[in-house]
């Protein structure tokens, strides 16, 4: 009987020869996504935008072919891309800035294609790999399995019997650590197809609604008039709450209007009414134009 190890157990030595660069920016994400996330729930958006654009990589490496450890670095090394892509899309799109939120999520969307279509190409000969390892254990079990059977049931097996007993041992735990290593490089497959698709859908999303706007704006009474939009929606009494019953809905909504008309200050007193952000209005032509 033979011993099989799992290509797993070479992988904390992978991640461990990552680049320095790479390292730092994986531990700037985890510690400081959770904050973002949370600036998020509460409708901190400019907070948690400036956060957000801050963890961004500073470059992207090469999805690594060399080896199934290096391989698996890089597809944990993309899901951590596309994530920090994805954190910041949904801070610009929480902050009014759904262009800026379109391409964040576009990155996020081409990298999530990327790990997809590598993982694609590489996880499946490693499932193949561990499937036959497990089937090659379970078939020695079987066929030896009246012989494991006597030596089990021996009281005093001498020392010949008890090496034997230790590879039968180490027979069965390879076959449940190579039935765990399929599982997993099979979760990996999946994973990566069903981001793939999810961060397609986002940007779709976000190019939809960027859409929608411009076709209210261009059937407005006021064609295109991003002020006067801006102040009939605000001058509407009871417009925001029946539209937008939810809070974090109502506050992205209003980061809208800001976006459209940075200066108007009943956007502003609303936001800051919401949230408690106290933001300056800024200086633009059509509010210069206003105090004239």
């Amino acid at each position: 009987m033979s011993m099989h190890h799992a290509l797993l157990v070479l992988v904390p030595a992978a991640l461990m020869a990552q680049a320095p660069q790479l390292q730092s920016f994986s531990g700037r994400l985890r510690a400081e996504a959770p904050g973002v996330e949370r600036l998020l729930v509460e409708c901190r958006a400019i907070e948690a935008r400036a956060k957000a654009e801050a963890l961004l990589p500073g470059q992207v490496a090469a999805w690594d072919e060399a080896d199934p450890p290096a391989q698996l670095a890089s597809y944990g090394a993309y899901r951590e891309y596309l994530y920090a892509y994805a954190l910041a899309a949904r801070a610009a799109d929480a902050s009014g800035d759904w262009e800026q939120a379109l391409s964040y999520f576009q990155r996020a969307q081409d990298l999530a294609r990327t790990n997809a279509d590598k993982v694609a190409a590489r996880f499946p000969a490693l499932v193949s790999y561990y499937r036959d390892l497990v089937e090659r254990s379970r078939r020695s079990l079987a066929e030896n399995g009246d012989y494991i059977q006597s030596l089990r049931a021996k009281p005093n097996p001498d020392a010949g019997e008890l090496q034997q007993l230790e590879l039968v041992q180490k027979e069965e735990e390879s076959l449940a650590k190579n039935t765990k290593s399929a599982q997993a490089f099979e979760g990996y497959l999946e994973t990566a197809r069903k981001e793939a698709d999810y961060y397609t859908r986002c940007a779709e999303r976000e190019d939809s609604q960027i859409k929608a706007l411009e076709k209210s704006l261009a059937e407005y009474a006021f064609a295109n008039d991003k002020v006067k939009f801006v102040e009939g929606i605000m001058g509407s009494k009871g417009y925001l709450e029946a539209q937008y019953p939810d809070k974090a809905a109502r506050v992205r909504f209003l980061y809208r209007m800001r976006s459209l008309d940075p200066a108007n200050r009943r956007v502003l007193l609303e936001i800051d009414a919401q949230t408690g952000a106290r933001l300056a209005p800024a200086e633009t032509p059509a509010s210069r134009r206003r105090r004239k």
